[in-house]
């Protein structure tokens, strides 16, 4: 929803921001998607169709991130960003939770929010132990005539009637089911993985890790935040057009906003930036 006058996207107050940043998304890759567009002040469609390697440089955040001219408004040109230090933090941590959510998914194969205790924790029975591979990480998989538990190896894939599996040797210290983090995903169905396809460029994948997240997919992922923390008035737009305002409220002249924004011309960048009352004022007490 735009509220202001123009029809243009609400610029986000500094309260909004802290808000968006400490609250709003549940899991790395959506909090790494608005610190993307906020701190390069680049287009959601740009972000989302960004390479891996144009933020990292083999496993480090590169200094500068690279905004493709095939992906921009009208292709007018490739854009250098330097990154911002709190951007590559939350971008390293998206690459670290993201390594750790692949190795639970080739671990389990897959959850859902069945499998998630009230903790939102992924709990999976340590009690058995395949006969065929050691491995302790079964999933039930109904019953056999309706008497005996059937159990699928989540390693091996060989399926087991529970009466056939080996009781685990656990000491006094462990406990029968172990508990894992899932980092806030709480369908692994539905979740983009990076480094799922080792061919997929894409630095926030679409869904299980194939192409790039779709443009209603990330327009959503900022909807449904804005709409969680009750701010109105703003679109997925708003990061853009909010770090241009702050931005140029802070002094830094036109000519480096375009050169940041990527606009064509220097017309169609001032329609982005907002004025304040207090500017206004400012501006006429100059007169003396």
């Amino acid at each position: 929803m735009l509220i202001d006058r123009n029809g243009r996207a609400k610029v986000l107050s500094d309260r909004e921001i802290e808000q968006l940043f400490e609250q709003g998304f549940r899991f790395a890759r959506d909090k790494a998607l608005f610190a993307t567009c906020f701190y390069t002040a680049c287009r959601v469609s740009e972000a989302r169709q960004m390479h891996f390697v144009d933020a990292f440089h083999e496993e480090t955040v590169r200094d500068d991130i690279i905004i493709r001219k095939a992906n921009t408004k009208g292709q007018q040109a490739t854009r250098t960003i330097p990154t911002h230090p709190h951007l590559k933090k939350i971008l390293q941590q998206y690459r670290q939770d993201s390594l750790e959510l692949l190795r639970l998914r080739e671990l389990f194969g897959g959850w859902s929010h069945k499998n998630l205790n009230s903790e939102g924790k992924l709990v999976w029975n340590n009690m058995f132990q395949c006969p065929l591979c050691d491995s302790k990480h079964f999933s039930k998989q109904g019953w056999y005539r309706d008497k005996e538990q059937v159990r699928l190896c989540k390693n091996c894939h060989s399926y087991f009637h529970e009466s056939k599996l080996i009781k685990s040797q656990l000491d006094a210290n462990t406990s029968p089911t172990i508990k894992y983090d899932t980092l806030g995903v709480t369908d692994s169905s539905n979740y983009g993985f990076l480094f799922a396809e080792p061919n997929n460029p894409f630095l926030f994948p679409g869904k299980q890790g194939q192409g790039c997240l779709s443009l209603r997919n990330a327009i959503n992922i900022f909807e449904i935040t804005f709409d969680k923390l009750g701010i109105s008035g703003a679109s997925s737009h708003s990061c853009r057009r909010t770090s241009l305002t702050i931005m140029h409220r802070e002094g830094v002249i036109l000519r480096v906003l375009q050169e940041i924004s990527g606009h064509k011309d220097l017309g169609a960048l001032q329609k982005y930036l907002e004025v304040s009352p207090d500017q206004t004022r400012a501006a006429i007490n100059v007169l003396g």
